[in-house]
């Protein structure tokens, strides 16, 4: 099945549901139940031009799947830079909490609960990402090209990824050097199944530049920021 474009799709969890939440496939338990010692988190700031989107999930247990939770009227509650997140319910698998701002140096995500001092995590991403081709070009699947964007250092993830080719490098991308430039060699980028061998589709390429943060030491968890990329073009026979 084709890469799904979402966020944080969880473990589908079939069984140990004490709860199921209208629209949701984990469990869901009232954050109000959990101590923090049993809270896991996953933050996570995604740059993508002149925004920001800051996404915040909790998880009850040692690792992110499960049963997730839902921040209860107690008096728990999760800011970004002093912006609250609001809940999102339409994922598929679990709710989390969202906000969209500006971009920002750092972002620090606060978890507060009632009677304890709050949670402070941070985390900033590193340089934009700006893709400066392929843009708008129908490409041959039989010919070579390149991706290029302004190099940073270390690696960065690429993907390219469209209805009728399969994921390249590899399925939801791969790491490769941020030095600017990727060839993609004739025939690197292939048809998804056999039949889409004549048939074009637009191909969207993706390139992610990730940092790891600074996680609260009280908590357990994962905190990173992303900057983020994009161009399209017209992968053809």
């Amino acid at each position: 099945m084709k890469r799904m474009l979402g966020i944080w799709l969880g473990m589908f969890v079939v069984a140990g549901s004490s709860m199921v939440a209208m629209g949701c496939t984990s469990p869901e338990e009232d954050s109000c139940n959990i101590k923090t010692a049993g809270v896991y988190v996953q933050y996570e700031v995604v740059e993508e031009g002149n925004s920001a989107h800051a996404m915040a999930t909790f998880w009850v247990g040692d690792s992110p799947g499960g049963t997730f939770l839902t921040l209860g009227s107690c008096g728990d509650t999760i800011t970004v830079n002093g912006q609250s997140l609001s809940k999102n319910t339409s994922n598929v698998d679990h709710d989390y909490y969202e906000a969209t701002m500006a971009p920002a140096d750092s972002y620090d995500f606060v978890f507060s609960r009632q009677d304890e001092d709050p949670y402070t995590s941070s985390v900033s991403p590193r340089t934009p990402v700006v893709v400066t081709s392929p843009s708008g070009a129908s490409i041959s699947r039989t010919e070579a090209f390149d991706v290029t964007w302004e190099a940073d250092s270390g690696s960065i993830d690429l993907l390219i990824e469209g209805k009728c080719i399969k994921d390249f490098p590899s399925i939801n991308g791969d790491s490769v050097p941020d030095n600017g430039t990727y060839t993609v060699n004739a025939g690197g980028i292939e048809p998804f199944v056999s039949s889409d061998a004549t048939e074009s589709c637009t191909a969207n390429v993706e390139l992610t530049r990730e940092n790891s943060g600074n996680l609260s030491p009280s908590l357990k968890g994962s905190i990173k920021g992303s900057a983020v990329g994009r161009t399209s073009f017209t992968s053809t026979p």
